[in-house]
């Protein structure tokens, strides 16, 4: 061997071998395949950078519906047929249940489901949180296309301590701010 593989071991020898063939690859118009993901129920009909979750068993018959709003995981759901909102809100991550703060009014919770129609979407659907957890409420049978809102307002808090704070420390950085500019023109 020449001096420049002297006292290499034959582990670095077979990776410099290696690299300059991929190198003589590039550059001579040898492109691998590109990798293919293993394609799930209906993935290829979503061209966007929406998550997709895939909760079905092989051969399963599914619907495909969009969760969208204040869940952790809005996205496109392929789901089996037979799924119901309940169960399906919790693959969604369930609705942003928050600890309840003393001497303030718990935020509202409204869960809505579209179906589109002849004339646009229609709303098939709407319920409380509080109502779906505490009685006994009929859900829609979940079809395609359909689209699940989560919508979460909460009730509007008087101005308080840490408003002031907020606004006072604003105004400082502020006024900080205008006496460098002016004291150095």
């Amino acid at each position: 061997m020449t001096s420049l593989f002297r006292g290499a071991s034959p582990y670095t020898f077979v990776l410099m071998v290696g690299g300059l063939v991929l190198l003589m690859g590039s550059v001579g118009g040898i492109v691998p395949d590109a990798a293919h993901g293993q394609a799930f129920g209906r993935v290829e009909e979503t061209e966007s950078n929406v998550a997709y979750f895939y909760h079905a068993r092989p051969g399963e018959a599914t619907v495909q519906l969009s969760v969208w709003g204040t869940v952790p995981r809005p996205g496109v759901y392929e789901v089996p047929d037979t799924t119901n909102l309940d169960k399906l809100l919790t693959m969604a991550g369930g609705a942003p249940m928050e600890a309840r703060v003393e001497n303030r009014e718990a935020p509202t919770i409204t869960v809505r489901v579209y179906r589109p129609g002849t004339d646009g979407r229609n709303q098939i659907f709407e319920s409380e949180l509080d109502r779906m957890l505490q009685e006994d409420v009929s859900y829609p049978a979940l079809r395609d296309d359909d689209i699940v809102v989560v919508e979460t307002v909460r009730p509007k808090q008087p101005f308080g301590w840490r408003d002031v704070l907020s606004v006072l420390s604003s105004l400082g950085t502020l006024t900080l701010l205008g006496l460098r500019i002016f004291t150095r023109v």
